[in-house]
């Protein structure tokens, strides 16, 4: 008997626990309806092309079916934008990987890409790098293109640009050169010997230019750190 009335009091307190959470649940629904209501009221009285936008956003998603042929596409060609966003991201930011190019000669950058600052306080700029060779002396093209032209700038030795695809390249600080203008050059193809009237320096003046406007050749062109 008492088990009974055990039982009974113990259902009772069940059911009115289930009809309190019941009530609550629908008191938050009808809340964020009320809630929504008063937006969508805020929105028409503001009667502009933004709201009448973000009304038809709110219509269609209530409203939306699912399709799994339809929305599977755009899901997956989403996806594949994403994979292919860090390859365009790079392309904007002008950023090239630097083996993309072989090195027009093997050694180490002694003078780099930028403003150079003199003992005496005075200051210049260097459109490209100069490299010390590791052994070989013939510098090389490091991409197909054509000749554009080739200077003789005295003390400094001769200068060859070469038109490639995207951009062009100088060669400078030549003794001899392999090459005359107008002709076809591919990649690897020598360009000429290195040293200068001046002083016989055996290194590699090198550029390379973009929209004309010279660029830092390290960012496209992997040189060695140390010789």
């Amino acid at each position: 008997m008492n088990r009974r009335r055990y039982s009974t009091k113990n259902n009772g307190f069940l059911n009115f626990m289930k009809r309190r959470f019941h009530y609550k649940v629908k008191l938050n629904q009808i809340i964020a309806v009320l809630i929504i209501l008063v937006l969508l009221l805020i929105l028409k009285r503001l009667n502009n092309n933004t709201s009448s936008n973000i009304i038809q956003i709110i219509d269609k998603g209530i409203n939306y079916e699912f399709s799994v042929k339809k929305d599977g596409k755009i899901i997956w060609d989403y996806c594949k934008k994403l994979i292919s966003l860090p390859e365009k991201a790079l392309a904007v930011l002008n950023i090239k990987e630097n083996d993309k190019y072989i090195p027009p000669i093997e050694g180490a950058i002694y003078s780099p890409f930028g403003e150079v600052k003199y003992l005496d306080g005075s200051t210049s700029f260097n459109n490209g790098v100069d490299v010390i060779p590791k052994e070989d002396k013939e510098p090389v093209s490091i991409d197909k293109g054509v000749v554009l032209k080739v200077e003789d700038k005295n003390t400094k030795g001769y200068f060859v640009t070469v038109q490639n695809e995207t951009m062009s390249t100088v060669y400078g600080y030549l003794t001899k050169v392999y090459v005359k203008e107008g002709e076809k050059v591919e990649q690897g193809t020598k360009i000429g010997t290195l040293g200068t009237n001046k002083d016989g320096n055996k290194y590699l003046h090198f550029e390379i230019w973009i929209d004309e406007s010279p660029v830092n050749p390290s960012d496209y062109v992997k040189f060695m750190r140390k010789l």
